[in-house]
C-alpha cells in the first residue's frame, strides 16, 4: 500500500536537541480510538502549520530518518529555491529508489491546540517527487525533538508541553485520499491540490519567509507606527500603535487606549505603586552579618549636579526619604546612558552579600520567545520604572541607605541593584498574569508582551491585560510601548508571526563588513 512510499536516508542522523520536558505521563486509552476504523490500517496523516501556511496531508512516519517537504509545497510557500542549503547525502526511498533532493531549509512548524500547542524550528529536506501524495513527512527527527509518542491504532500522536499533554489527531479521510492517489495514473480522474488551506488563513495575509538578514535590516528596521494622542488637553502625551492595522482594528485600539489612559505614567508623580498587601520586597538579611557603612565618595561638579537632581526627583515622588543614624550605608554610582545623561545607581554589594539568594527562578528566555511564534498581532509593553512600583518591606527600608552630599536617604520602594529584586518582580507579574501567561501573554520581569492569533482578537486580549494592570495599579512607560504590530523586539530577539528573526542592531557589524578581496584580508 502507500506505506511503501515512506522514505529512509542512508546516513546517521545527529541526535536532535531534546524537547521540553513533559511531566504528565503519555498514555492511550480506548477512548482515543473512538470513531476510528482500524481495518484499513491507515497511516497517521495530520494537518500542521508550516511557516505561514496551514498544510494538510502531512504524514507521520516513524520509519523515516528525515523530515521531508515537497518541492511543490516549498514553491507554494513563495520561498526562493536559491535559499536552500546544499544536501549532499543520498536519499533513498523504500526499495532503494533514489529520490532527488533540492536541499534543506529551516522552517517553523506549529501543531496541537491551545494551550497544549508547540512551535519548533525543523530542518526539512526538500524533495521533488512526481505524484507524491503527501505535502510533507514528519519522521524520527520531529518525533525525537518533540518526544512525541504515536499510536497507529488511534491514528494519533501525543507530546509533552508546559501545559500538559498535547495531541494531534490523524484524518482517515486525508489518509485514504492520499492512498487513492498512489494508484491514479497521470490521466487519473482525481487530482490532489498541493495545499488545502484553512479558510481562516487569507491569501492577502501570506508573507514570505525571509532568510537573508541583510534584507531584513534594509527593509524592516522598525515596524511603522503612528503616535496617538490620548487626551486632547495634553497633546504631548502620546502612545504608539501599528500603522498596518486595518481601519476598524486601529479605531478599536485607539478607543481602548483612551479608555485605559490611566495605566500610563509620564513621571514619578504618576506612580501610586503596588499596594503592600499584594507584595513588598523583603531583604531577609542574615543577622550574623555585620552591617557595613561606606565612606562617601567624592564626585566632580557635573556628576554632583546629576546626583542632586535625581535625589530631588526621588524625594518628590516619595521613592526615598531622609534618615539618621543608619546601620547600613552604601555609595552611589553614576552610569552614562545612551543619551549621554547620567543614571544614578546604588552599590549594594555589601548588603547583597548578607542576603540569601531567592530560589524563585526567572522564565527561560528561549521558551518565551518561542511561544510568540504563530501570533499575528503583538503589543510590547514596558513598566515605568518597574522595580520602583514595588514597595520595600517597612522594617527593611533603612537597610537601603545611600549617602550623598545632600544627606543620607533610604528607599521606600524596591530599587535597582538589590540581589533578589528580579525574583520579587517576576513573582509579582506571575501572580498578576497567571491566567494569561502562555495563552495570550508572555512576561519576563518588566518586559510584557500581549499576543493574539488574529488581529480581531487583539482588542479582547489587550483589554484583559489592561484590566489586570488597573486592578494592581501597575503603570506602563508610554515611550517604550507599542500596540498592535506584527513584529518587534522582545528580550533581545526580533519576534514575528513566523518566529525568531535576527535583531538588526545585533548584526550591524557583520552587515557592514567588507568582504575580503585578497589573501591577506582573509
Amino acid at each position: 500500500m502507500y506505506e511503501s512510499r515512506s522514505m529512509e536516508i542512508n546516513s546517521v542522523q545527529r541526535n536532535p536537541k531534546k524537547g521540553r520536558e513533559g511531566h504528565d505521563p503519555i498514555t492511550f486509552t480506548a477512548e482515543d480510538s473512538d470513531g476510528i476504523d482500524v481495518k484499513p490500517n491507515d497511516a497517521i496523516v495530520v494537518g500542521v502549520r508550516i511557516a505561514h501556511r496551514d498544510v494538510l496531508r502531512v504524514m507521520i512516519d516513524n520509519g523515516s530518518s528525515a523530515d521531508i517537504l515537497s518541492a511543490r509545497v516549498y514553491d507554494e510557500l513563495r520561498l526562493d529555491r536559491k535559499d536552500l542549503e546544499p544536501f549532499h547525502v543520498s536519499l533513498k526511498g523504500f526499495g532503494g529508489a533514489e529520490v532527488r533532493s533540492l536541499g534543506t531549509v529551516k522552517l517553523l512548524v506549529r501543531f496541537g491546540t491551545a494551550p497544549c500547542r508547540r512551535t519548533i524550528l525543523l530542518d526539512f529536506v526538500v524533495v521533488d517527487i512526481h505524484n507524491w501524495p503527501y505535502n510533507a513527512l514528519l519522521g524520527r527527527p520531529f518525533l525525537n525533538r518533540t518526544r512525541a509518542v504515536t499510536s497507529t491504532h488511534a491514528l494519533k500522536i501525543k507530546f509533552p508541553t508546559e501545559f500538559g499533554v498535547g495531541e494531534l489527531k490523524g484524518s482517515q479521510e486525508m489518509a485514504r485520499r492520499a492512498n487513492l492517489s498512489i494508484f491514479k495514473d497521470k490521466a487519473g480522474m482525481e487530482t490532489l491540490s498541493i495545499f488545502e488551506v484553512n479558510k481562516e488563513v487569507q491569501e492577502d495575509n501570506l508573507e514570505t519567509f525571509e532568510l537573508d538578514p541583510r534584507d531584513k535590516v534594509n527593509r524592516e528596521k522598525e515596524e511603522p507606527t503612528e503616535s496617538i494622542v490620548l487626551n486632547k488637553a495634553e497633546p504631548d502625551k502620546t502612545v504608539k500603535i501599528g500603522a498596518r492595522l486595518t481601519e476598524r482594528v486601529k479605531r478599536d485600539v485607539i478607543n481602548l487606549l483612551k479608555e485605559y489612559k490611566e495605566i500610563f505614567a509620564w513621571s514619578h508623580e504618576d506612580m501610586s505603586g503596588i499596594d503592600r498587601s499584594m507584595i513588598s520586597h523583603n531583604l531577609a538579611v542574615n543577622e550574623k552579618c555585620k552591617p557595613v557603612v561606606k565612606k562617601r565618595r567624592s564626585f566632580n561638579p557635573e556628576r554632583s549636579v546629576a546626583i542632586k537632581e535625581e535625589v530631588s526627583k526621588l524625594l518628590a515622588a516619595g521613592s526615598i526619604k531622609e534618615v539618621k543614624y543608619p546601620e547600613w550605608v552604601a555609595n552611589v554610582v553614576l552610569v552614562k546612558k545612551k543619551n549621554s545623561q547620567w543614571r544614578m545607581c546604588v552599590d549594594f554589594t555589601d548588603l547583597n552579600k548578607a542576603c540569601p539568594k531567592d530560589s524563585f527562578s526567572l522564565p527561560r528566555i528561549d521558551q518565551l520567545v518561542d511561544a510568540t511564534a504563530g501570533h499575528e498581532t503583538l503589543s510590547f509593553m514596558d513598566a515605568y520604572l518597574g522595580y520602583n512600583q514595588i514597595k520595600m518591606h517597612k522594617p527593611d527600608e533603612e537597610k537601603t541607605v545611600f549617602t550623598t552630599d545632600q544627606g543620607l536617604y533610604c528607599y521606600t520602594v524596591m530599587p535597582f541593584g538589590l540581589k533578589n529584586a528580579g525574583a520579587t518582580y517576576q513573582c509579582l507579574v506571575n501572580q498578576m498574569f497567571a491566567r494569561q501567561i502562555g495563552r495570550n501573554m508572555e512576561v519576563y520581569v518588566d518586559d510584557m508582551l500581549t499576543k493574539s492569533i488574529t488581529a480581531d482578537k487583539h482588542i479582547d486580549d489587550l483589554r484583559e491585560t489592561f484590566d489586570v494592570l488597573v486592578r494592581y495599579g501597575m503603570k506602563l512607560n508610554p515611550t517604550k510601548c507599542v500596540f498592535g504590530v506584527p513584529s518587534g523586539r522582545f528580550l533581545g530577539y526580533q519576534v514575528h508571526q513566523r518566529g525568531i528573526e535576527v535583531n538588526p542592531e545585533k548584526i550591524q557589524a557583520l552587515v557592514k563588513m567588507v568582504s575580503p578581496r585578497t589573501l591577506k584580508d582573509v
